[in-house]
């Protein structure tokens, strides 16, 4: 009996020392210790970061302003991969570059965490499967694209003459360039700016309803103040107002069948 005790007492003890072990392994995988470096939101801090990882955490970063995301090519398999980085942003950014959706077309759950967070990922290939199972596991989230009525901002023409626009050539290329005076857009369509662009801002899809089919060039202002505005949701529809004003168009609300990325609490 003692014999058997003392057994069952080893087989336990080795049990734990697992179970132990397992938990040690999944912390190391999935909230690696990171060096506040990687996350300086420029080339040379992603390159700091380790390969293969795909790591989700509150952000530790709370005391900077909301810093925007930085994709590069892996510099393992000559810049086929993206590499992504992502420094004290809400779960509804978090949310869209994981499923690679535009953010004002993520349906938050009501009870959505409002914190802010960290991610870094530098996985060769698609990072979406293991990125998916990160959010479930660490945050508890998954989502689904789903089809439904929205309300929207529409893209419509206010002034006829369009006098910030200019029809840009089928033998130009297409460029974004930003100084801190004007952000400078050459041979692309509007609806680029205005969903991609001004729809994250203002956390509304954007709908086209101008009949516009040219690709244009096309300056907007663009300097700290102006961000500043669009990142505060008490002023970010009159920045973009003014913006496209001088495009000579305007939004307006409506709504529209859209499909959408539902996010919900993980069973």
């Amino acid at each position: 009996m003692a014999w058997t005790k003392k057994k069952s007492n080893v087989l336990t003890g080795a049990a734990v020392v697992a179970l132990i072990a397992t938990a040690v392994a999944v912390k190391l995988a999935f909230f690696p210790s990171l060096k506040d470096a990687c996350f300086t939101m420029d080339y040379r801090g992603l390159q700091q970061a380790p390969a293969g990882l795909v790591v989700v955490r509150p952000t530790h970063f709370a005391f900077l302003p909301h810093s925007g995301i930085r994709l590069i090519g892996s510099p393992r398999d000559g810049g086929k991969s993206r590499w992504m980085m992502g420094r004290n942003v809400p779960l509804r950014e978090v949310m869209a570059v994981a499923y690679g959706e535009n953010p004002s077309r993520v349906v938050l759950p009501p009870d959505a965490s409002k914190g802010n967070f960290d991610f870094l990922v530098t996985v060769d290939g698609d990072p979406q499967p293991r990125w998916h199972a990160v959010i479930h596991r660490k945050l508890g989230y998954v989502a689904q694209k789903e089809k439904r009525d929205t309300d929207v901002l529409a893209l419509k023409i206010v002034d006829a003459r369009l006098p910030g626009l200019t029809v840009s050539g089928a033998d130009e290329k297409v460029d974004v360039d930003f100084n801190d005076v004007k952000l400078r857009v050459r041979h692309l369509p509007l609806m680029v700016v205005a969903d991609e662009g001004l729809g994250r801002f203002l956390n509304t899809p954007v709908v086209d309803k101008t009949g516009l089919t040219n690709v244009y060039n096309y300056a907007l202002a663009w300097n700290v103040q102006v961000k500043r505005q669009l990142e505060n949701e008490t002023t970010a529809r009159a920045a973009a107002d003014k913006m496209l004003h001088d495009l000579g168009l305007g939004l307006e609300p409506d709504t529209a069948p859209l499909e959408m990325l539902v996010v919900k609490k993980a069973d």
